[in-house]
């Protein structure tokens, strides 16, 4: 009897050992490892935690073809700040990286499109399809398109006596709409955005026409470590598969109210 008991307890105990080490294996196996990803401070792209935005959208698109990390945000960062935080490794990522990464980081495939059009007033009556019509109108633009939209834009805007650059979109939103510039130079989803906090009087988006002159532009997200850029290219390539990208950018379209418009380039 005794050596049935001892018996027993040695089957009990294995028992227990076996169940609490599968325990151990399996809690290991789901814990999540936490990647901190920096974003910039630009709405309605980025934005502070409680708001809706497009490239946070983006990241947590991909992300969910990643399960086994955690993202801790940092938010509202300026470029410049989010491309020192990942040299420095005090982030893990950062989202809309323009430059080549350091010998430090690396920069996944191009990810966060950018749209960048002429916005005119539909009673202009204002017909484009070229960079080099712009010569032919008063326009607004922001700080460093010359720069970013290429030789051709800063050539003509250049010898533009009626071209400027503000500091900030919602300044260009209020001269177009103002009928104080003929045309408005940017990213639709910020004009869109604009356009909405002219809270003094309501203004529609189908008051104003949209001319795609320019060629769509991108920019990827930095990562601290080459593995964590190949992970992510391979999940930017399962979410555009989905068809999820697209799905985020018309989603944010139709929040800013532009159901009603095309919501692609025409051909």
């Amino acid at each position: 009897m005794k050596t049935s008991f001892i018996q027993m307890f040695r089957v009990i105990f294995c028992f227990l050992i076996t169940y609490f080490s599968i325990g151990n294996v399996l809690a290991a196996s789901t814990e999540k490892t936490e990647l901190i990803i920096g974003l910039g401070n630009f709405e309605p792209l980025f934005s502070e935690p409680d708001k809706a935005a497009l490239f946070k959208d983006l990241i947590d698109g991909v992300f969910s073809y990643l399960p086994q990390y955690q993202l801790s945000y940092r938010y509202m960062l300026s470029n410049g700040r989010l491309e020192q935080a990942l040299a420095e490794k005090q982030l893990d990522g950062a989202a809309n990286i323009f430059r080549s990464p350091t010998a430090s980081t690396c920069l996944t495939k191009p990810f966060f499109r950018f749209t960048d059009v002429a916005v005119s007033k539909k009673d202009k009556v204002i017909s484009m399809k070229q960079v080099s019509q712009l010569a032919n109108y008063s326009v607004v633009s922001y700080q460093n398109a010359t720069t970013l939209l290429g030789d051709e834009y800063r050539n003509i805007v250049s010898h533009n006596q009626r071209y400027q650059e503000v500091s900030r979109p919602e300044q260009q939103a209020l001269l177009l709409s103002q009928g104080l510039v003929d045309v408005s130079i940017g990213d639709k989803y910020i004009f869109l955005y604009s356009l909405k906090q002219l809270s003094k009087k309501a203004t529609s988006v189908n008051e104003f026409d949209f001319h795609y002159i320019f060629p769509a532009g991108y920019t990827s997200m930095g990562f601290s470590r080459p593995s964590l850029c190949v992970q992510v290219n391979d999940a930017i390539d399962q979410f555009i598969s989905s068809g999820g990208y697209e799905a985020v950018y018309q989603k944010h379209l139709i929040t800013l109210g532009y159901d009603t418009q095309p919501l692609i380039a025409p051909q």
